[in-house]
């Protein structure tokens, strides 16, 4: 049977709070909240009566929102449906951050998830500083290597002082736009090989001439899930 664990990633519990560092979830369904009827109990105002619950799906474990008031976010992502839960994510019930990490095998057959994949080498690139470090350290749970660059010119310099295999790329960036940087970092960076993958807030960015040009692989609409993005970071480059 599987087994999660929330990790606290807090520094200490916050005034009128009484969170627990650690809470160990092992059996399914269940229901995580402060009443007294809950499968598991977290003692701090940010928690709903009935929060959110655990379940299994397709040898998988699932955490859905009860319409709390405070909310459930994986990787700072809202939760408005269930979703899927993989090792290292972040799981914010309300104020409260917790790491997952998860033990034992859903599916009940452990070698089901095969070998275990090498961490990449992941150059970021975005403009928006909070969003590039709420990305890298999602990327950096997950046990990626991780490098940030604000702009074309400092991805080139990156991508040139250590080769990443996997690029995220802003479309939307200030002088040279995301299409332009993927076309130099494969021409002038070496990156012939790597993955480069568009992200852009605004579905008009898409460019599908420009992307068809074949310097990104994948283009991608912001926010974009957990589970689509972790798919991407395992791909094979090339």
């Amino acid at each position: 049977m599987p087994e999660v664990r929330l990790v606290s990633l807090g520094t200490g519990d916050r005034e009128g709070g009484g969170s627990a560092a650690a809470v160990a979830i092992t059996h399914f369904p269940g229901v995580l909240g402060r009443h007294s009827a809950c499968d598991h109990r977290i003692q701090d105002p940010q928690i709903s009566r009935r929060h959110c619950s655990f379940f299994l799906r397709d040898g998988r474990v699932w955490v859905e929102d009860l319409r709390s008031l405070n909310g459930t976010r994986v990787n700072g992502i809202p939760l408005g449906s269930a979703c899927p839960l993989e090792d290292g994510d972040r799981l914010d019930l309300g104020e409260l951050s917790f790491q997952v990490r998860l033990t034992g095998d859903p599916a009940g057959d452990t070698d089901a998830a095969g070998p275990a994949r090498p961490p990449r080498q992941v150059l970021v690139v975005e403009d928006d500083e909070d969003a590039a470090q709420t990305l890298a350290l999602l990327l950096k749970l997950w046990g990626h290597e991780v490098r940030v660059a604000h702009d074309g010119p400092q991805a080139l310099r990156a991508a040139r002082e250590q080769q990443p295999d996997t690029v995220l790329l802003d479309i939307r960036l200030p002088g040279m736009d995301g299409y332009e940087v993927a076309q130099r970092l494969r021409t002038q960076a070496g990156l012939g090989k790597a993955r480069l993958v568009g992200i852009t807030g605004d579905e008009r960015a898409r460019d599908p001439g420009r992307f068809g040009e074949g310097a990104l692989q994948h283009l991608l609409i912001k926010p974009v899930a957990p589970e689509v993005l972790r798919e991407v970071l395992l791909g094979h480059p090339g």
